[in-house]
């Protein structure tokens, strides 16, 4: 049975519960109220706290901020790199600054949260006043956020454990984040760093392929078997990370925690099939065989381990330091997401081959702007659709009916009727184009194909077939009706 006394302090008075022992650690525990300025009102506290003692609780003798996250550290099972990370924040920052703050007394005081997370992004470090030779590094928005979530975390397991009543990180003003913008390397930098890399190291160079062609992270890929790979079909299996933390080495799920299958293209395949040739013939002078599940990127050729992924990080970062490039190895992910986007690959795909399980938002927040060309032709095609409709609609001599004389362009017929493949030059393209309208096969108010679709069917890029377009709008001999170019009327069949 719980018993109740009154502290006298120098303050005032205090109750004072007996609660019982620990059932683990055998210690005495005891339930201690606020200090009041008489005793009548620390005994009437003692009632309550009865009352919280008889509920048979595990009490400790000082809640405290430090001691809340001590206890939420050994409860929660985080992934090895969460822990580290959190880890290192809750010792370097929140302990230093609240770890003797009663927790009761914090769930009070959500300005003394606002308050910190106004110093740390003024300084990183706690200082009081001005110090010799020290210089205040502001901490960025993501990691003051990132404290915040630890904080809060926490408190709402003091809310669940009966520790205290609210949690005042629900109403803390953490900053906000800005946008991130996504900075790839160049396309030329990319080809030729996967060119650098596969002369000197082809493991490097098929890591580095793989890397630029999948999106997928560095210890997703540092965590590949030849099991996850299906080449007869073209799949892969992205299902586990690889991480080293403070020495620890660990095989775990990915970072959403599911599994992926992603389609691998033809050149992929046959260089994974040349790779694991060179490996079996690594093997085959001792007789052995590479095992099904052995490690694709391995120190020793039978795969028995992986390598570190700083092995790779250092590698990318020699090659790429000799070209020139400046991009960390993690913005080939990026590299990835945003050509996929500006050659028109649907959102949710991206997402689904990138790892984002949140249905795109993060791919769309990190990669908005690179959604734009995609946008542009979704505009084009609409209006080229119309413009087809309505070319329609004047043949069928409907145009009257709507009370207007404007002549619409006519539809214009398939690029293989009248171009020739095999243009590798925007002059090719233009001259090509040109010969058409001259010779007749394309007439005055006959629309010109979209810049995509000119594109596609040379094979070059969107912005030479775009160039070769203006050189002829240039000339005159197509003009712009809406959205669209068409052959002008000054334009006469002529022999070239």
């Amino acid at each position: 049975m719980a018993r109740g006394s009154v502290e006298t302090r120098r303050s005032g008075f205090r109750a004072r519960v007996y609660a019982g022992k620990d059932p683990v650690t055998q210690r005495q525990m005891y339930l201690r109220g606020e200090n009041r300025r008489t005793w009548a009102e620390a005994e009437a506290d003692i009632e309550r706290l009865l009352a919280l003692a008889d509920t048979g609780e595990k009490v400790e003798l000082k809640r405290t901020v430090a001691s809340l996250l001590d206890r939420w550290m050994e409860t929660v099972d985080h992934e090895l790199s969460t822990a580290e990370t959190s880890a290192g924040y809750i010792r370097r920052t929140i302990k230093p600054a609240l770890g003797d703050m009663p927790i009761r007394k914090l769930q009070h005081r959500v300005d003394i949260l606002d308050k910190l997370y106004t110093h740390l992004r003024r300084c990183n470090q706690l200082c009081k006043s001005p110090m010799p030779g020290h210089v205040c590094k502001p901490m960025s928005a993501g990691a003051v956020r990132r404290v915040h979530a630890i904080l809060s975390a926490s408190l709402n397991y003091g809310v669940s454990w009966g520790w205290i009543e609210r949690n005042p990180a629900d109403y803390a003003h953490p900053p906000k984040l800005a946008r991130r913008q996504a900075l790839p390397p160049r396309p030329e930098q990319v080809a030729a760093l996967l060119n650098a890399a596969g002369a000197g190291d082809e493991e490097l160079g098929v890591f580095l392929w793989l890397a630029v062609t999948t999106g997928a992270r560095r210890g997703e890929l540092v965590a590949l078997r030849w099991s996850d790979f299906d080449l007869e079909r073209g799949l892969l299996r992205v299902r586990s990370s690889y991480v080293v933390r403070s020495g620890q080495r660990k095989l775990k799920g990915t970072k959403t925690g599911e599994e992926r299958l992603l389609s691998l293209d033809t050149v992929s395949v046959e260089l994974l099939d040349g790779f694991r040739a060179a490996r079996d013939a690594a093997l085959a002078p001792a007789g052995l065989l590479l095992a099904a599940d052995a490690f694709v990127f391995s120190p020793n050729p039978a795969g028995t381990a992986p390598w570190h992924p700083d092995h790779f990080t250092h590698g990318y970062r020699e090659v790429a330091n000799r070209l020139g490039i400046t991009e960390p190895l993690k913005n080939l992910r990026h590299f990835n997401a945003t050509q996929l986007l500006a050659a028109g690959v649907d959102l949710r795909t991206t997402a689904g081959r990138l790892g984002h399980s949140d249905g795109g938002a993060t791919t769309l927040r990190v990669y908005a702007s690179w959604t734009k060309p995609a946008d542009q032709r979704a505009a084009e095609l609409l209006a080229g659709d119309l413009t087809t409709l309505r070319a329609m609609a004047a043949a069928a001599g409907s145009v009257e009916a709507l009370g207007t004389s404007r002549r619409l362009a006519r539809m214009s017929r398939p690029m293989a009727e009248y171009l020739r493949p095999g243009a590798t030059t925007y002059a090719e393209v233009a001259v090509d184009l040109r010969r058409a309208v001259l010779a007749g096969e394309l007439a005055a108010g006959d629309l010109l194909p979209t810049v995509p679709d000119i594109a596609a069917y040379f094979g070059l890029a969107r912005s030479t077939a775009q160039r070769a377009v203006t050189t002829l709008g240039g000339e005159g001999i197509i003009e712009r009706s809406g959205n669209r170019w068409v052959v002008a009327k000054g334009a006469r069949p002529e022999a070239s």
